[in-house]
C-alpha cells in the first residue's frame, strides 16, 4: 500500500507577512542600490523609500549586505533541519530534494529581486565577498545533515561537505540562468527538480570516472 508523503507544511498568516514585509524592503533596497550604488545608500534611505521606520527594516535586516541575501539568510540554519526531517529509509538525494521542496513551499521567491541581486553581486566585489560567506555558512550547514545521515564524521570524510557544495552552486548556477534566460519555474517542485537533477548528474560524473580509476 503507497503512503502519502507529499505534506508540506503551510505557512501561517503571520510568517507570510513576515516574508511579504522583507520582500518588499529588499525590493525597494535592491531598486535603490541599482539607483545609486551600494555605498551611496543608507539604512534610512532604504526606509524612507519603503514608507517604514528604520527599526522595522533592523527587525529583519542586520545590515544591507543581509538585505542583498535576504533569499539566502531564510534558508539558513533551515536547511539542513529539512534534510534532516526526513525519513531515515529515504535515500540521501531524494531526502534533499523533498527537504528542499518542503522548504521552499514556506518561501517567497521574487523574480525581480533576484534580477536586481545578480546585477549587484556582478558589479561589487565586496558585495560578492560577502555573499561567498553566506554560501559557505548554507553548505556547512547542509554538510552536517549529510554527515548525520550517512553517519560519517565531516571533518574527516569530505563527501558531506563536497555534496553539500554541489547542491548550494548548482542552486546559485540555477538561479542565474533563470535571470538571465527569463525562463522561470512554474512551481517551486519545477526548480527544485531541475537543481537536484545538477546534483544527480555532479555525482554520477564522479561515480563513472572513479570506477574508470
Amino acid at each position: 500500500m503507497s503512503e502519502n508523503t507529499d505534506i508540506r507544511p503551510v505557512p501561517g498568516r503571520r510568517e507570510r507577512k513576515r516574508l511579504e514585509t522583507r520582500n518588499a524592503l529588499a525590493a525597494v533596497a535592491l531598486e535603490l542600490f541599482a539607483e545609486r550604488g551600494f555605498d551611496a545608500v543608507t539604512v534610512n534611505d532604504i526606509a524612507d523609500r519603503a514608507d517604514v521606520d528604520p527599526s522595522t527594516f533592523f527587525r529583519h535586516f542586520g545590515s544591507k549586505e543581509a538585505v542583498i541575501f535576504s533569499d539566502l539568510g531564510d534558508w539558513a540554519g533551515r536547511l539542513g533541519d529539512a534534510v534532516r526531517a526526513q525519513p531515515t529509509g529515504l535515500p540521501l538525494l531524494e531526502a534533499m530534494r523533498v527537504g528542499i521542496k518542503d522548504l521552499a513551499a514556506m518561501l517567497i521567491v521574487d523574480i525581480d529581486n533576484e534580477r536586481h541581486r545578480v546585477e549587484l553581486v556582478e558589479s561589487s566585489p565586496s558585495v560578492r565577498a560577502h555573499g561567498f560567506a553566506v554560501r559557505e555558512a548554507l553548505i556547512d550547514d547542509v554538510a552536517l545533515a549529510i554527515a548525520e545521515r550517512m553517519a560519517v564524521d565531516p571533518v574527516s570524510d569530505s563527501r558531506p561537505y563536497l555534496l553539500a557544495a554541489s547542491l548550494i552552486l548548482a542552486a546559485n548556477r540555477y538561479r542565474s540562468q533563470v535571470v538571465q534566460t527569463g525562463d522561470v519555474p512554474s512551481t517551486a517542485d519545477e526548480a527544485v527538480d531541475r537543481i537536484i537533477d545538477f546534483v544527480r548528474g555532479f555525482v554520477a560524473v564522479i561515480a563513472e570516472q572513479d570506477a574508470r580509476n
